[in-house]
Order: C-alpha cells, then sequence, then structure tokens
C-alpha cells in the first residue's frame, strides 16, 4: 500500500517533465512573451508541444502572437558573439536562428565549438593520463590489472602529440577569430 502511495505521487512528478505547459498557464499565457522567450534562449519553435498541453483545455495557443514575440526573442539570441559564446559552454545553436543570419553565424559557432570539443578532450587526455599513471604503479592493484593500465598509458601516450596539436591549433584560431572579430 505504502509503495503504490509514493508511486501515485512520483508519477505527476516525473509527468510534468514532458508537459510543455500547464493548464493554468495556458489560460493565462502571454503568447508573444511565451514565444520571445523561447526565440531570446535559442529554443526550437515549440508551439506543437503548446498545442498538445493546452488541448486538455480545449484552449489554442495564439500562433501569431507566439511568432511574433518568437521573432523577437530571435533578434537578442542570433547575435554573432552570443552564438559564439554560447558554443564555449558547449551549447547554442545557430541553426534555430533565421536562414539568412546562418552563414554569418556559422563561423562564430563553428570555431568556438571546435574549440570547446579540443578542449575537453584534451581534459579528457590530461585525466587518463593521470588516473592510468597511477594505476599502472599502484601496488593495491593485482599485476595483470597494472599492466593493463601500463598498456592504456602507452596507447594514450602514442596519441599525445596529435591531441596537443589539435587542442594547440584549435587555441590558436579561436584566439585569432576572437581578434579579428573584435571578441573578448
Amino acid at each position: 500500500m505504502k509503495i503504490t502511495n509514493i508511486c501515485l505521487a512520483i508519477i505527476p512528478v516525473l509527468l510534468s517533465g514532458c508537459v510543455a505547459m500547464s493548464l493554468d498557464e495556458c489560460k493565462t499565457a502571454n503568447w508573444v512573451a511565451v514565444g520571445e522567450k523561447d526565440g531570446s534562449n535559442g529554443h526550437e519553435r515549440r508551439l506543437d508541444q503548446f498545442y498538445k498541453a493546452c488541448s486538455k483545455g480545449n484552449i489554442v495557443p495564439n500562433q501569431i502572437q507566439y511568432e511574433q514575440g518568437y521573432r523577437k526573442g530571435q533578434t537578442y539570441y542570433c547575435q554573432a558573439d552570443n552564438i559564439f559564446y554560447e558554443a564555449l559552454k558547449g551549447s547554442g545553436n545557430y541553426q534555430v536562428c533565421p536562414v539568412e543570419t546562418r552563414a554569418k553565424l556559422r563561423d562564430y559557432y563553428q570555431v568556438a565549438h571546435n574549440y570547446y570539443n579540443a578542449e575537453n578532450d584534451y581534459q579528457r587526455y590530461q585525466d587518463n593520463f593521470k588516473e592510468y599513471s597511477r594505476k599502472s604503479y599502484d601496488d593495491k592493484l593485482k599485476p595483470e590489472e597494472r599492466e593493463r593500465y601500463s598498456k592504456l598509458l602507452k596507447d594514450l601516450q602514442s596519441d599525445s602529440d596529435r591531441m596537443n596539436r589539435d587542442y594547440h591549433y584549435a587555441i590558436r584560431d579561436l584566439e585569432k577569430f576572437k581578434y579579428e572579430h573584435g571578441l573578448k
């Protein structure tokens, strides 16, 4: 009986993550503001999700107002420096921006995204190097385990030149791009 009550209490919480908007929110929504928030956060258009969520209360989102707000929000989000800094954090999506701006924004996204990936790969390499080095000399491990880590370390070391080169090229490309485009 207690398990059933716990499950019944948890199910609505789990399901609420799937709902774009509650019925109360649907009733009072300012569709311009909803669209503007989605556009300024770089979300894909979510009007279909709102239709689905609001249809349970026979409420129809105002598509025209949502689109007006979404386009206004995009003007904040689809700025070259914003796309650049979002990509540096591993997020951002220039492809939600108007088609006519994507070609310009792609370069800002790509150089920052390349750096983000190279930095993560380099950090993962460094972390693995430390772990494999430590474990290959750990007397608490069985000899075959130490040997396995020694082999992993040797494999990792053989890739170190490429890893360092890629990381330093990404830094160079990032700094050059920042300089050429007046970014800090």
